[in-house]
């Protein structure tokens, strides 16, 4: 851990963790407590629940479900490779706010107009990249997103302090051809697609396949993303005693993987900051496809009513 005190006043708190302990639930949790701690509390609220058994395999594994996250790619020597180069990769960070929103939402059908805001920054983000990449048209793209299996809507009843990784993340994939030529709503329902795929069985099936097929790698290129909403995980909540932080969450993207971060600065509105990484050549066009799908559709309607 490292705290950065600022000429301001304010302090910067920082930590690195090991992924293998716990998920991002199970670090707010430990967060919160610390702030609890630091506020004169000798316990946590939450009491933290170790019980790794719950998410074991079964006594006869077997793999019930299609995990496109493990699959190896089978064309290594595509010009979409993941460069191990740092230096030609470049961070941004992209605002989604309410106007960003409205603007994506005006441009799908009737049947997809209530599609959650994730779905909607989602398939934004998987659409803008693909594009920027300029990949081969018959090329597959891959899509995945870290779904909790916490929660009511699971059935797996984990306990409340379960702080272990209890995620899956479960995928979609799309030749580069459909997802870049098709509406935006086409990539708006593979989220809900992929949304779909978690469940109780998928769970089982996931640690199944870690038995049988000794834990594979995720495949790492450029063909593939992964997205990890932190808007729900509590970041924001977390008080050492000076209030909340104006901002809280993973500090950039990591290559393939981007981190939705609730922006916590007092608005009227929250809206979701996004940050991207890709090769300084890709970037650009990157920016240019995000002002396009949520920029220009505000600037002609307020033209329209001028």
């Amino acid at each position: 851990m490292q705290v950065t005190r600022l000429k301001c006043g304010g302090f910067i708190f920082a930590s690195r963790v090991n992924h293998t302990m716990f998920d991002a639930m199970g670090l707010a949790q430990f967060l919160n407590a610390v702030g609890e701690m630091a506020q004169g509390t000798h316990s946590p609220s939450i009491p933290p629940v170790w019980e790794r058994e719950l998410l074991d395999a079964r006594h006869s594994p077997r793999i019930t479900c299609t995990h496109y996250e493990y699959e190896h790619i089978s064309n290594p020597e595509s010009s979409f490779l993941l460069t191990k180069d740092e230096g030609s990769l470049v961070q941004r960070s992209f605002y989604f706010g309410p106007q960003e929103i409205k603007a994506i939402r005006e441009q799908l059908p009737a049947h997809l107009s209530t599609s959650s805001r994730f779905e909607l920054i989602t398939a934004c983000v998987w659409k803008c990249r693909t594009l920027s990449l300029r990949l081969n048209p018959e090329d597959i793209v891959r899509l995945s997103c870290t779904v909790n299996a916490r929660g009511k809507h699971n059935t797996l009843c984990l306990p409340l302090g379960y702080y272990g990784n209890a995620f899956a993340i479960p995928t979609v994939v799309s030749t580069v051809g459909l997802l870049c030529e098709n509406p935006l709503g086409y990539a708006v329902e593979l989220v809900k697609k992929l949304k779909s795929k978690m469940s109780e069985e998928y769970m089982k099936s996931l640690a199944d396949l870690f038995v049988i097929r000794g834990r594979p790698p995720l495949p790492m290129a450029w063909n593939v993303l992964i997205v990890s909403d932190n808007t729900r995980t509590g970041f924001g909540e977390v008080n050492f005693g000076w209030g909340k932080p104006i901002f809280a969450g993973i500090a950039k993207s990591v290559n393939l993987i981007t981190f939705y971060v609730q922006d916590n600065s007092p608005k009227e509105e929250y809206g979701v900051v996004v940050p991207i990484c890709l090769p300084i050549s890709c970037m650009e066009a990157f920016e240019k496809e995000f002002k396009r799908m949520t920029l220009e559709p505000v600037l002609e309607e307020i033209n329209g009513s001028v």
